[in-house]
């Protein structure tokens, strides 16, 4: 998940909390305000009949000789007022309760006023009752447009900060994390400065130019150091291989020396094959091909195929071409596509088995182009794939036996021409090579 969106998320966690806890309390403050209000207007209605008493009179509410109470409520019974005479004539002068009352044969619950007074030494108490649904309807409707309220303050702060975070993260983005992106080639990396308000976005783009400065630097060295090495052993190796060559001429050498100068050969033989593959590695690496060419892929196959038959036939293996004919692929080293695929092809025989079988297709997924190598081979154990590209690795310390430099030149062939390269291998079932280059320069019409 992406910074910025984890911040916002972390945001509108936070805020969803606070409003659930603000919404909780928001309830209660809501539920008594609703009773305080309604208590309000129970005391206006109270004051107001007081009023109407003292100006009329209570004997036009009371007829004390037909009946001591007086009582009126309005249609939707939601409202009522009483006096009666109070017998008690003690008890508390104001008093508020949630009492149910029975009107017309009808139960409704009501938030109840009761009122003692006294007028002429006679006591009365007056009763106002306002409807408890009534109440909850108006204070279910608060609530309702409350939460809506929230909901919507909710979700604008919650957009509200991931344009914030957008905003203060573009840098990052755009900058730094496009940079790291593109981390192939220390050459053509951008060194360019990071213009932000941000002090640690600054920071942080200048000790990652500092770092690729330095891998530049260090990258550079190496392949200096091993073109000259490389180089500089050629001639003593070749000194050393004429002067074999001139022993091997003599007629006088007993038998176990003509052996062991062969052996030796041998030995400086695979040096020098050794060499010319740090070569030709330091050569890419130093980009001192052109990538100016076209091949056509079916034709090129078919050479390897012809070059390395006899090895295939020595062990029965069969090599299918699906290539289709006429497919061109431009911008490329003719040479150096030669060497990626003879290598895949010759390692796809190396690791075969008896009678087995080699597969060369292409296809295309979208923006790339792809070659793939599939054999019925020995197969990889998953652990050592990502270590069959590194040069002289060895897969079995005990054994010696090592992946050398084929796959490390394939592997430097493939990145030179902007590519990249994946393993699929099951064990005892065979591997996949899939070499994959941009679809651009690839005469698309040829491919199914």
């Amino acid at each position: 998940m992406r910074l910025e969106l984890k911040l916002a998320l972390i945001g509108a966690i936070s805020k969803i909390v606070i409003f659930i806890l603000l919404f909780i309390l928001m309830q209660q403050v809501i539920d008594n305000q609703a009773v305080k209000h309604t208590d309000r207007d129970l005391i206006k209605m109270k004051d107001k009949t007081l009023s109407i008493v003292e100006k009329i009179g209570i004997n036009s509410f009371l007829n004390i000789e037909r009946d001591s109470v007086y009582a009126s409520y309005n249609m939707l019974k939601d409202e009522y007022i009483s006096i009666d005479i109070d017998p008690s004539k003690n008890g508390e002068k104001l008093v508020f309760s949630n009492e149910a009352r029975e009107i017309e044969d009808e139960e409704f619950d009501f938030r109840i006023l009761n009122y003692r007074f006294e007028i002429n030494n006679q006591h009365y108490v007056l009763e106002i009752g306002k409807s408890v649904q009534l109440i909850n309807s108006l204070n279910k409707m608060i609530k309702n447009i409350s939460i809506s309220i929230i909901l919507l303050v909710l979700l604008i702060t919650i957009l509200v900060d991931i344009g914030i975070n957008k905003y203060l993260l573009t840098p990052l983005n755009k900058m730094i994390l496009g940079k790291l992106k593109t981390i192939t080639d220390p050459e053509t990396f951008d060194f360019s400065d990071l213009t932000s308000s941000t002090s640690d976005f600054v920071s942080l783009n200048n000790a990652l130019n500092e770092l690729m400065h330095k891998v530049s630097e260090s990258l550079k060295n190496q392949q200096r150091f091993t073109a000259n090495v490389s180089h500089e052993l050629f001639t003593p190796i070749s000194v050393m291989q004429s002067k074999l060559e001139n022993l091997l001429l003599s007629n006088d050498l007993p038998e176990h020396f003509i052996t062991d100068i062969l052996e030796q050969q041998e030995h400086l033989n695979r040096l020098q094959q050794i060499i010319k593959a740090l070569l030709l590695i330091a050569r890419i690496e130093n980009d001192q091909f052109a990538k100016d060419e076209t091949l056509n892929l079916r034709e090129l196959i078919e050479e390897i195929i012809l070059n390395i038959e006899d090895r295939a036939q020595m062990r029965n293996i069969t090599i299918e071409n699906a290539i289709p004919a006429g497919l061109i692929v431009g911008k490329v080293n003719k040479s150096l596509v030669y060497i990626l695929l003879f290598n895949l092809i010759s390692n796809a025989i190396k690791y075969n088995k008896d009678n087995g079988e080699i597969k060369v297709s292409c296809f295309n997924n979208g923006p790339n182009f792809n070659i793939e190598i599939t054999d019925s081979g020995i197969g990889i154990e998953q652990d050592q794939i990502p270590k069959i590209f590194d040069r002289f690795k060895r897969a079995d310390p005990l054994t010696g036996e090592g992946y050398g430099l084929g796959l490390s030149i394939v592997k430097s062939i493939v990145l030179f021409h902007q590519g990249s390269i994946d393993v699929r291998s099951e064990l005892g079932v065979g591997t996949t090579f899939k070499v994959q280059f941009a679809l651009t320069d690839v005469n698309v019409s040829h491919l199914s």
